[in-house]
């Protein structure tokens, strides 16, 4: 599988990360077949280095303007602000939605943050693990 992100997109999200560090950052991205269409900054409302929750009511704002455009929910991010962009346990537990690619942005570097998408897939969303598949992440 191919994500697409244009490259404003992608920059508004890096930016969104930069800016929430030294806390996690989060959001969402809707497009439709595989390519992202519009950005979604989230506060994280853990307010925590480790952790992230999307606050409810902009969450849902989101979600309801993703539905509003006829788009899907093509991929939810975060930052790490510490490790590789590379699934943790507590991100495979808590990933619910498997057709959404996951983005992690390292911000070990945060001069050269590194990118990764990822596809978990769970026999019940409620699973403490899953399938982690790497997805071709195309910055255009």
């Amino acid at each position: 599988m191919k994500l697409t992100i244009p490259q404003d997109i992608y920059d508004g999200m890096i930016q969104h990360c930069r800016d929430d560090y030294p806390n996690e950052a989060c959001g969402f991205i809707g497009g439709e077949d595989g390519e992202g269409k519009v950005l979604y900054n989230l506060p994280n409302a853990a307010a925590s280095p480790i952790y992230y929750r999307p606050e409810d009511k902009q969450m849902i704002a989101a979600i309801n303007d993703i539905d509003d455009r006829d788009h899907e929910l093509v991929a939810i991010f975060h930052s790490h602000v510490a490790s590789p962009p590379i699934p943790s346990p507590t991100d495979r537990r808590e990933a619910h939605y498997p057709d959404a690619v996951y983005l992690i942005v390292s911000l070990m570097d945060s001069e050269n943050p590194l990118t990764k998408g990822w596809l978990i897939k769970k026999q019940d969303w409620r699973d403490e693990t899953g399938e982690v598949i790497e997805v071709d992440l195309v910055i255009s």
